[in-house]
């Protein structure tokens, strides 16, 4: 068959049909796998048509046929976090085996914004979102669920039969955290947050508070919790470890006599770091840090870092793996609701001060 000579770009249905020679209702019952009435030879025909044009279905026509996409929506509130990056790269590996499309948006932490994508989702048809959202009301989640929509939050807990959850042991993770600096002789543990504007922050401080009262440091724990000023949307990678900078100033401007600060995630345990040696402060000679989350930095940095560790990628994977299952298309084996253990990563960032004074 002669190659039709298009010059106008992407070849369309109509140019299939010509070159086939035959009616574009027919080209569409063989594009898409309905060959009613169509003769073995007119289908061949049809075919190398399309090839010889490189002929590619529009989206939008594959989702009037099929009644929805094979896109997914993926709403986050920093692309920059390696954290978020190492979430993305699972959910990726498992939407490529799948043959789903991902359609990333990054919120800036702004409930607004993320309205505002979950709309634009709605319209383009995606059936189903995974969301690490901004919203601590999840007045958005509850909207769309009414209207049909599949979720699945990351890192986040909403008590709704109807709405998938994959999130960490947080209150586990920041006892384990604690725990580790009192075993290495530790005390006065200042902890160090954003704003508690998460549940996954506010559940990190619960079990810091938790293990500080089990290890009889009550006392010590008054007034060592120092949460960086608020901020509307982020659009700088460096928002986190900024307020690490800050809280480190308030540490060494009040409580100068913390021994270990432990920081609600690895970026604000970075600034923490950055500020307190551009202050003479070595770490973890004069003061220990430990982080939470073991982003790859984190093993990399100087000192590397003591830290919680939790499974960024396999969540992306498994949050994947549970909207497919809820769109129908996957095994229906998952739990909808689904809590993965941290666990303590010892690095160097901790001084023993065991047998000695503080």
């Amino acid at each position: 068959m002669a190659e039709k000579d298009t010059k106008k770009g992407r070849a369309t249905i109509k140019d299939v049909a010509e070159l086939a020679q035959t009616s574009v209702a027919t080209v569409s019952r063989v594009l898409g796998d309905s060959g009613y009435g169509v003769t073995a030879q007119l289908r061949k025909r049809v075919l190398a048509a399309a090839e010889a044009l490189s002929y590619v279905p529009s989206a939008a026509a594959q989702k009037l046929r099929g009644g929805g996409s094979r896109d997914i929506g993926l709403v986050i509130p920093n692309i920059t976090n390696p954290f978020y990056m190492q979430t993305i790269q699972g959910i990726s590996a498992v939407c490529y085996d799948r043959n789903y499309h991902i359609i990333l948006c990054n919120s800036a932490r702004s409930v607004e914004r993320e309205r505002a994508f979950l709309e634009q989702l709605y319209a383009r048809q995606v059936q189903g979102v995974i969301l690490s959202s901004a919203d601590e009301e999840h007045s958005s989640v509850a909207d769309f669920l009414s209207r049909g929509m599949k979720f699945v939050q990351l890192d986040q807990r909403f008590e709704r039969e109807e709405c998938a959850c994959i999130n960490y042991d947080s209150e586990l993770g920041a006892r384990m955290a604690v725990r580790h600096l009192a075993e290495k002789g530790h005390r006065r543990i200042a902890f160090a947050s954003t704003p508690l504007t998460r549940w996954t922050r506010k559940a990190v401080l619960k079990g810091y508070r938790e293990e500080m009262a089990e290890q009889g440091f009550q006392d010590e724990a008054a007034g060592l919790v120092f949460i960086s000023e608020p901020v509307e949307a982020v659009e700088s990678g460096s928002y986190e470890m900024d307020a690490g900078c800050s809280v480190a100033q308030q540490i060494l401007e009040r409580r100068a006599d913390v021994t270990a600060v432990f920081c609600v995630n690895d970026m604000v345990a970075f600034g923490v770091i950055a500020e307190l040696r551009r202050s003479g402060v070595r770490i973890p000679e004069d003061l220990s840090v430990v982080g939470f989350d073991d982003i790859p930095f984190a093993e990399s940095f100087m000192p590397p870092i003591t830290t919680i560790r939790c499974p960024s990628y396999e969540t992306g994977r498994l949050a994947a793996m549970m909207l497919i299952d809820q769109l129908g298309d996957g095994s229906k084996s998952l739990n909808l609701n689904m809590s993965l253990q941290p666990i303590l990563i010892e690095r160097q960032s901790v001084r023993d001060l065991r047998g000695q004074a503080e």
